[in-house]
């Protein structure tokens, strides 16, 4: 099993900080950042980040899970959703993925991000 934590940094920064240390900067523009998690006949998931100034104009993350396509079957994964002590404004997603193969693929408001 790998134990995957979601959370965000900043005002644009959104990442996965439990096992690979992958994330993604936005340049701060409150676009939601995607994550997909695919563990190929595993399944696969996708993370949502997205800043937002919504309160008071007082910013915080919003994070949230989806299925990537339609027809996917939703993974029978452990999912944990949390205060994220490392970030104060930031919740934390804890997915607990099978262990082995496992391929993180991000995007900035729907384009993919290479490299």
């Amino acid at each position: 099993m790998h134990r995957l934590n979601f959370y965000g940094y900043g005002d644009d920064t959104f990442g996965e900080y439990g096992v690979t240390g992958d994330d993604v900067d936005n340049c701060g523009s409150c676009e939601p950042i995607q994550c997909v998690i695919d563990c190929g006949e595993q399944g696969r998931l996708m993370v949502i980040g997205q800043y937002s100034k919504a309160s008071l104009d007082n910013g915080c993350w919003m994070i949230g899970i989806s299925k990537v396509g339609e027809y996917d079957e939703f993974p029978d994964w452990p999912i944990q959703i949390e205060y994220c002590a490392e970030v104060e404004y930031s919740p934390k997603i804890t997915i607990e993925i099978p262990a082995g193969y496992f391929d993180l693929t991000w995007y900035k408001n729907g384009r993919k991000v290479d490299g």
